[in-house]
């Protein structure tokens, strides 16, 4: 793994989720500690050491200027959770937060997130979907991509398939992820990826894995 082709992706390390005082969506509190920690003191730390892009990927949902609704009611299933499903994992009904200026759109303070880092706003599981991370990635030269972050199972699981259709290489931190719907389903995004996608390998490797070119196994 060349550093000089290697970028970070973050997905969704916002208060959404990992903020527990605001209980939207959150992973458990042991998760929440366990994630911020290992990238915010760990995994960012190395890749600036190695001058390597920070890709903070967030989720807002524009508003319809006539009707006021959130774009994210033109999901049929969220639509449902909404109205109808409670979310599994978080034990209630989802609610339509994430728009522009709520606080569940910030970046975890704990992440430093630089004027240098680049921000990529999306509104579905996807980050390439109606974003410029694409074309970020190929401006950049990148070929691996490291992913960290929430929700294991649906969007960081979502951004390892596209990123593997782009013919990157997926690498995931597995103790720096995590899923609001518990640790069955952050388990079996872990198998999916390890089994079709890419490498799953902990945080204390990565170090090693830029500095000396470990070979992933």
């Amino acid at each position: 793994m060349d550093p000089k082709s290697t970028a970070l992706i973050v997905v969704d390390m916002n208060r959404a989720h990992l903020d527990i005082e605001l209980n939207y969506l959150p992973v458990s509190p042991e998760d929440s500690r366990r994630i911020l920690k290992n990238v915010g003191d760990q995994v960012i730390p190395i890749f600036r050491k190695y001058r390597c892009p920070i890709i903070f990927v967030k989720t807002i949902h524009r508003v319809h200027p006539a009707t006021g609704e959130a774009f994210s009611l033109a999901s049929p299933f969220w639509k449902f959770q909404m109205e109808k499903k409670a979310v599994s994992g978080v034990g209630r009904k989802r609610e339509t937060k994430a728009v522009p200026g709520s606080p569940v759109t910030e970046l975890m303070p704990e992440l430093g997130v630089r004027p240098e880092d680049f921000i990529v706003v999306k509104q579905r599981y996807s980050p390439f979907l109606g974003t410029d991370l694409d074309i970020i990635i190929r401006t950049l030269g990148i070929k691996t991509v490291v992913l960290v972050g929430v929700n294991t199972n649906n969007c960081v699981l979502c951004t390892a398939f596209e990123a593997f259709n782009r013919d990157l290489e997926v690498i995931l931190l597995e103790d720096c992820c995590a899923s609001m719907n518990g640790p069955q389903f952050h388990e079996n995004a872990l198998d999916q990826i390890r089994t079709s996608l890419g490498w799953v390998i902990q945080s204390d490797r990565l170090d090693k894995i830029l500095s000396q070119g470990e070979k992933l196994a």
